[in-house]
């Protein structure tokens, strides 16, 4: 019998994985949920928006309409609430914030390259993509570590409508497990509606914007904000992280790079290819479909294997070698596929881009600490590492920055 391939508490299970590719690619896991392990077939699914339908949620478990993401959100009013979100991370506006980022970046590894090292997840990785999407929603950008622990919170309590808070009282729904962070939402909408001149920022755009002839209730806004933040926090994170602990774990492919910059975008397409910051996409299967003669009934858990898909022996040479010569590097289904890709694509990518840039341009050796072994996230479904301490030498004299 093969291991389960939802199982990621010790990493990943690549073996497993490849062993369910070759004999029993469309599998029923002991959870009852069914798994999907080919590149083509994931490929396929991500395209039927109309029979599988996002949701982490444990099965039987129904929210309100107003608090569902909008991965949650059934089409055709999934597509609407798509274009105001896409607003928020459209490319004119991702472009503007480069800048940014950059100097995000150097601010970060000034105190790291000063001790000669430290644990880059907590002290370079975390901090970048909160701080970013909270500047791109209007938010305090020095509040990011308030919403890196709040995303914590959440995605991890995503399995039910009931959970613990962290001062250890049972809450209800997103405001019963994370009372500040709804708190702190609700005050943004509040005050935007309240000012006679808002910021012309995503809140204030998501007030003023109609869907189905209809504008968003409070409680809508809310949940659609707490999915940016979190989907802009949590995913980009493992991105960085993974990036990070490649180049630091391989002294001639750091080399490499340093010599090569260009080699940056491709380093992080293959990263994303090599080990995707999400190695599984739960669906909800809401009506029978028969794939590659399996029927998957209605009503049951549906896991779409992306790390599985993108080391499938079918659609990658030599795919669990990580290789910066692949002909299309951007063909990987790390960010899932069809319709409902993921939104925040594009930026995740500059994320990264720079987050590698800049590292390169402020250190010019590094290794990880004697001993270290890769610890994943606690998330199920999620595949980054939850410390990369390293030491490291710094380039001098430290470069511009811009």
């Amino acid at each position: 019998m093969v291991a389960d391939p939802f199982d990621a508490s010790a990493g990943v299970p690549y073996e497993a994985l490849a062993e369910l590719r070759t004999v029993c690619p469309i599998s029923r896991t002991p959870s009852g949920a069914f798994f999907l392990a080919r590149h083509d077939d994931v490929l396929a699914a991500t395209k039927k928006v109309e029979v599988f339908q996002a949701s982490f949620r444990a099965a039987g478990v129904v929210v309100p309409a107003e608090e569902q993401l909008i991965s949650e959100i059934p089409e055709p009013r999934h597509g609407k609430i798509r274009r105001i979100i896409n607003s928020a991370i459209a490319q004119h506006r991702i472009s503007r914030i480069e800048p940014f980022i950059r100097t995000l970046c150097h601010e970060l590894l000034d105190g790291i390259v000063a001790r000669g090292g430290g644990d880059l997840v907590a002290d370079y990785v975390t901090p970048i993509p909160a701080t970013v999407i909270a500047h791109l929603l209007g938010v305090n950008p020095g509040d990011h570590a308030r919403f890196a622990r709040w995303s914590d919170l959440v995605v991890q309590s995503t399995y039910a409508t009931k959970n613990r808070r962290e001062d250890g009282v049972d809450g209800e729904g997103l405001a019963g497990v994370a009372p500040d962070f709804t708190g702190y939402l609700d005050a943004m909408i509040a005050e935007r509606k309240a000012s006679a001149d808002p910021p012309d920022d995503f809140v204030t755009r998501l007030i003023n914007t109609e869907v189905d002839g209809e504008r968003l209730t409070d409680l809508e806004m809310r949940t659609q904000l707490a999915f940016l933040l979190m989907s802009g926090n949590e995913t980009t994170r493992h991105l960085i992280a993974n990036l990070l602990e490649t180049v630091c774990t391989d002294a001639d492919l750091f080399a490499r790079v340093q010599a090569e910059r260009d080699l940056a975008p491709t380093l992080v397409e293959e990263s994303l290819r090599h080990d995707p910051p999400i190695h599984v996409l739960m669906r909800d299967c809401l009506a029978d479909i028969t794939i590659d003669g399996v029927t998957i009934p209605a009503g049951v858990k549906v896991g779409f294997g992306l790390a599985s898909a993108n080391r499938d022996e079918r659609t990658y040479q030599n795919p669990d070698e990580f290789r910066l010569d692949r002909p299309s590097a951007k063909d990987h289904l790390a960010f899932g596929g069809g319709p409902h890709v993921c939104p925040g694509a594009s930026l995740a990518r500059l994320e990264a881009r720079l987050a590698l840039e800049m590292f390169i341009d402020r250190v010019s050796q590094v290794r990880v600490e004697t001993g270290y072994r890769r610890e994943p996230v606690a998330v199920f479904w999620a595949n980054g590492p939850q410390r990369l301490p390293v030491n490291l030498t710094a380039v001098h004299p430290n470069p511009s920055r811009g």
